[in-house]
């Protein structure tokens, strides 16, 4: 990974400060410690637009800029005031799926997995000011205790009314965008209207269920220890289960949708996408949601925590490792004796094949409103097609939903990572938002890809641009 460029380099590239104010500001952080960029607000010696412009450049991320921000007061209670104070973050914004964490330090990556294991949704990390960060906490914890019942917080430069939310219902914290960063595309690239082909098939490759072998109900196991991939393969098997098996989350995922599992045993600490996370998309849908997840895990202990991961993931149990084979096995019998029928299943794969067929249809005649509708219904029904939240993301991008088609984009990726269209859509996505990290790794990827050489050509000049 390249180096970040100091702080003080880019403001003084920038003009923003000369070589006398950086000094000032290094001595004044020697002496009392905290951030550069905090330093120089508190001397007045840079403007906190600028250093948030120069965080965001720094670090490849989009910065917020609290002072000019609306918070919506529900969503601060994610977060309780000492864990808040203690790691200087503030939750800004929350829908079902995501979390939109102020952080004065985004690297800490032990924070952000703590908040997503407890709020069971993904965590967007954005630069803020220290200061100001440590400032807005105190407020608005403040604000909370003097009066519960108060909506929003208001930054002392916002200028939308206190009961005025974003229109998308995500951004809300978002009362004034800093500039979005110039980014070079053509003007072909900036409308990113992709067709999406309707086909008898859902998925891409025209994936079918898998048959079962003679009757059996098939068990999906997802570990990636070896060890217990064989013990378990070993002993269902000998109970006549039909076993697949997964080691990583991208595939754990495919095998859900390829085979329709009778029931998933499941680790917690996967590669790629956490077991914990796959669970929640498992029991969150209409087709899978009546199949039993048992989950298992050697880092997680107690009770208590067995019972956070039923409630907050929707695990039907959970077992710690070193776990005995008998009492799982007998779990697994009873759990496989309440799940769906494979004629349920398979009703629910109808379903959704319409839906998602509708709402291709709704979108080439341009019925967004109709669109969306009839391809969230698809994605209820069947949340591990990619052609359905692709198709859904081009209908939020048609309606100027940025954010929301960005999540139905990673989703897509998620569940088919080469697929090209979708990468470059949100590598563009993510450039324009200021996710400049992000963005390089999908524009990394869309150029391993790309279906022809002109295309690569595009994809290799605008990753240069970037780095």
């Amino acid at each position: 990974m390249a180096q970040k460029t100091p702080l003080g380099k880019i403001l003084l590239e920038k003009k923003k400060i000369d070589q006398d104010g950086l000094g000032k500001a290094l001595e004044h952080q020697q002496k009392k410690g905290g951030r550069l960029a905090s330093s120089l607000m508190e001397l007045g010696l840079a403007g906190e637009e600028d250093l948030l412009l120069a965080l965001g450049e720094q670090l490849g991320l989009p910065a917020v800029d609290l002072s000019k921000s609306i918070i919506a007061l529900k969503n601060v209670g994610i977060v309780p005031e000492p864990v808040a104070v203690e790691n200087n973050i503030l939750p800004v914004a929350a829908d079902e799926d995501r979390v939109i964490l102020a952080m004065a330090n985004p690297g800490d990556q032990r924070t952000i997995d703590e908040v997503q294991f407890v709020t069971g949704r993904k965590v967007e990390a954005y630069v803020v000011l220290e200061a100001r960060l440590k400032k807005v906490i105190r407020e608005v914890y403040a604000t909370l205790k003097r009066d519960p019942a108060t909506k929003f917080y208001h930054g002392e430069r916002a200028s939308f009314p206190n009961d005025q939310e974003d229109p998308e219902g995500y951004m809300a914290y978002v009362a004034q965008q800093l500039p979005e960063p110039d980014v070079d595309i053509e003007a072909e690239e900036e409308l990113i209207t992709i067709e999406v082909s309707l086909t008898d098939e859902v998925e891409e490759d025209g994936e079918e269920v898998a048959p079962e072998k003679d009757g059996q109900r098939s068990v999906l196991v997802v570990d990636d220890e070896p060890d217990i991939v064989r013990l378990l393969e070993k002993s269902l098997a000998a109970e006549g289960f039909n076993v697949i098996t997964a080691t990583r989350g991208l595939e754990a995922l495919q095998a859900v949708k390829q085979h329709s599992p009778a029931l998933v045993l499941l680790d917690a600490m996967l590669p790629e996408i956490h077991g914990f996370e796959i669970c929640k998309k498992i029991k969150s849908s209409k087709r899978f949601g009546g199949v039993p997840v048992i989950m298992i895990s050697a880092v997680y202990r107690g009770w208590r925590f067995a019972e956070d991961v039923k409630q907050t993931y929707g695990a039907d149990d959970y077992f710690e490792k070193p776990f005995r084979i008998v009492p799982l096995l007998r779990r697994v019998r009873e759990l496989i004796g309440a799940g769906p029928s494979d004629a349920e299943q398979q009703r629910d794969q109808l379903a959704a094949n319409e839906a998602y067929r509708k709402g291709v249809a709704f979108y080439q005649g341009n019925q967004y409103d109709e669109a969306e509708t009839a391809l969230r219904e698809a994605c209820q029904l069947d949340p591990f097609s990619a052609n359905v939240h692709f198709a859904l993301a081009n209908v939020l991008l048609a309606k100027n939903q940025i954010y929301h088609a960005m999540k139905e984009y990673e989703t897509t990726i998620e569940l088919k990572p080469d697929l090209f269209a979708p990468l470059r859509n949100l590598a563009i996505l993510y450039q324009k938002k200021g996710f400049k990290n992000k963005a390089v790794e999908m524009w990394e990827r869309a150029l391993r890809c790309s279906p022809e050489e002109e295309t690569r050509k595009q994809v290799r000049e605008q990753l240069l641009k970037l780095l």
